[in-house]
């Protein structure tokens, strides 16, 4: 070895004892402050492929823990730019199988798990999402060895059993979109926040020349005069939170899978949220993501804003 290689060798050697420092113990406390940090607004699998907008899920800290919501592509890409270290996560949670809800989990894990040396912080996601490996037994903590010993404390959804996370009571509610899926009650520092996740409301409608129609698969919604039924579920996991956050994917298409931007409207004006905040943006709604929180602000009463990638919004004053 020439005399260049000695001094790589020896520059290089002592990066990666501090590297391999930092990665292992270096002891990282949550940021400050109760926020959310989207770290990507998008979803579906538009979003997935052109990540735009980015599907990277949304960072909730709230009374000093910090808990990663529906990672998907890029969380952790997205979550290093915002200064934002996984180091300091206490959980990831996982609310439905889907690609743009669970695909980042990975690294977002080996980060709170220091590099998967230790045990530590929480998993929690569907059993259905469990048994399909959609996380796999490495980030699961099932495969130890000499270095990587560690792993998370994996927890399944069960409708209404509570997960504390240090500061923060997380209690699941079963939402109707495709996979087993839930929503998320998040209670903590005198915050109670709901996230709704990918989920159907409107059931039927009356139509502008006064038919009833149901919101099925496959056919074509008209636009309605009037929201008839609903899932009441979701109303009254709505009911009594300070904040909502809302996956509104679309306008009112796909009401059959999805919470519409008519859905959501619907769905404040019932429960009473004073607040909420759009996410999970189609590509089709994107561009008119402004303007659709501002539809929905109008038609139930609340305060509402659509999020943007990258937004940190305090959340405790809001």
């Amino acid at each position: 070895m020439n005399a260049e290689g000695h001094r790589l060798l020896r520059r290089t050697a002592q990066r990666g004892r501090r590297s391999g420092r930092w990665l292992r113990s270096e002891e990282v406390s949550p940021p400050r402050g109760d926020f959310l940090h989207f770290l990507g607004t998008g979803g579906n699998p538009s979003g997935v492929i052109a990540q735009r907008p980015r599907t990277g899920g949304i960072w909730l800290n709230l009374a000093g823990t910090a808990l990663a919501l529906d990672p998907g592509p890029g969380a952790a890409y997205h979550a290093a730019r915002a200064g934002l270290d996984s180091h300091a996560l206490a959980a990831v949670l996982i609310s439905h199988g889907h690609t743009d809800h669970h695909l980042g989990a990975g690294a977002l894990i080996e980060g709170m798990c220091y590099g998967m040396s230790r045990r530590r912080g929480v998993l929690a996601l569907p059993q259905a999402a469990l048994a399909a490996g959609l996380v796999g037994p490495f980030h699961l903590g099932r495969e130890p060895s000499r270095w990587y010993q560690g792993g998370p404390d994996v927890v399944t959804w069960r409708a209404g059993q509570t997960l504390a996370v240090l500061g923060v009571r997380v209690t699941p509610f079963a939402v109707h979109h495709g996979p087993e899926n839930y929503g998320l009650k998040f209670e903590g520092g005198g915050l109670r926040i709901v996230y709704s996740s990918d989920a159907t409301y409107v059931l039927d409608y009356l139509d502008e020349a006064g038919a009833l129609r149901a919101v099925r698969g496959g056919e074509e919604l008209l636009p309605p005069a009037k929201v008839r039924t609903v899932r009441g579920e979701l109303t009254d996991a709505l009911r009594g939170a300070d904040l909502a956050i809302l996956n509104v994917g679309f306008f009112w298409q796909f009401a059959h899978r999805h919470l519409t931007a008519v859905g959501a409207a619907e769905l404040l004006r019932r429960s009473g949220v004073p607040r909420a905040i759009l996410t999970h943006f189609d590509r089709s709604t994107a561009p008119d993501a402004d303007a659709i929180a501002a539809y929905v602000a109008a038609e139930s009463g609340a305060r509402v804003w659509a999020a943007h990638d990258g937004l940190r919004l305090p959340i405790a004053g809001t």
